[in-house]
């Protein structure tokens, strides 16, 4: 007779019923027989009701102290934690102080001090701490990491990202208090990420630019950073919230033997062209503006964009009790970028990370 032993399903606990677990996080979690989700928790009775009944979630929190049950509810082994920015701190600090393992969604905080207390708190209390930054388990990105590990195009010396779409879906992204900056710290992290990631090195030195021209906001709405790293790599990251056309995800990598370009939203492989009521299109890609004409459909965003491949291998590193690839010391690093961006921008010299 042989026996199969089951490795223990992880119980995950969702801080935020908002755009990216309802569009990215959940649809991955129902994809993945090693999760069940238990719980969810939300401002109000009006947020947490519609989002937990659609996903079929039976345990709800919400009010002042939501965030503080749902971590300490028993049944909850993991904390994934899709607020905003400037509540990111609160939730991990009540995940940790519970023994909760915790996974962040980016940017990790809203500046490198509360990301310095929220490494502190997870060390401190010994839970699996997982950075969620997806970008970098895009498959087009693990396909250009491989190539680059192999030595395929050389020694990289410059890391061009993108990634631009004509504005955030809530209000809160424009409130530098809330959120902690503007496009910069919203989509920027992901560039400076992607780049870290591919070259492979630490960021020393950072200048930045940014500015406004379309929305009325407090936050820059477009930005360039230019990251030095140990080895003088650079990383060339261009973000813009006032770019037309949905989300524009593209990245170029130069190396002494070759060169790699990725383009994840416009050459998906599939072309449309429709005069269709867009209620009979559907979907094409994430913060698109019209559903007429030529379109470029993304095939599958959650695992076009490397949720599903990032969500799994955070399930998995905590099944088998061991740090994932990126945690919040990556996070950090990256808060520390960003904060000598902004330096950069006010001081309009190169600034220190």
């Amino acid at each position: 007779m042989v026996v199969v032993l089951m490795e223990k399903k992880v119980s995950v606990g969702l801080s935020g019923g908002g755009f990216v677990h309802s569009t990215y996080h959940m649809p991955s979690f129902l994809n993945n027989p090693a999760v069940n989700v238990v719980a969810a928790c939300a401002a109000t009775k009006g947020e947490v009701e519609p989002f937990a009944t659609r996903w079929g979630i039976r345990t709800r929190y919400y009010g002042e102290d939501g965030i503080e049950r749902m971590c300490a509810d028993p049944q909850v082994d993991v904390v994934d934690v899709g607020l905003p920015n400037f509540l990111h701190l609160r939730a991990v600090r009540a995940a940790a102080e519970n023994g909760k393992h915790v996974i962040c969604e980016k940017p990790l905080a809203k500046d490198a001090k509360e990301a310095e207390e929220m490494v502190s708190l997870v060390r401190r209390h010994g839970v699996i701490n997982c950075y969620g930054e997806n970008q970098v388990f895009m498959p087009q990105i693990e396909k250009a990491k491989s190539f680059v590990d192999k030595g395929g195009i050389g020694r990289v010396f410059w890391v061009r990202a993108r990634e631009a779409h004509f504005g955030p879906h809530s209000k809160w992204f424009f409130d530098p208090e809330l959120s902690g900056g503007g496009v910069l710290m919203d989509m920027g992290c992901h560039s400076i990420e992607v780049g870290r990631y591919l070259i492979g090195r630490k960021p020393t030195s950072v200048s930045a630019w940014a500015s406004t021209f379309v929305h009325t906001t407090k936050a820059e709405e477009n930005s360039l950073v230019m990251v030095n790293h140990e080895g003088s790599e650079l990383t060339q990251a261009e973000n813009s919230w006032a770019a037309h056309g949905g989300l524009d995800i593209r990245i170029e990598a130069y190396g002494s033997d070759g060169a790699i370009f990725i383009d994840a939203t416009k050459g998906t492989g599939i072309q449309l062209f429709t005069v269709a009521p867009e209620d009979k299109v559907g979907s094409i890609v994430e913060k698109a503006e019209a559903n007429k004409g030529w379109m470029f459909p993304t095939w599958n965003e959650v695992v076009a964009y490397g949720y599903d491949t990032e969500l799994r291998h955070f399930i998995s590193a905590i099944q088998e009790e061991k740090q994932p690839r990126e945690t919040f010391e990556d996070g950090l690093l990256i808060n520390r970028v960003a904060d000598a961006a902004y330096r950069s921008i006010k001081s309009k010299r190169w600034e220190t990370v």
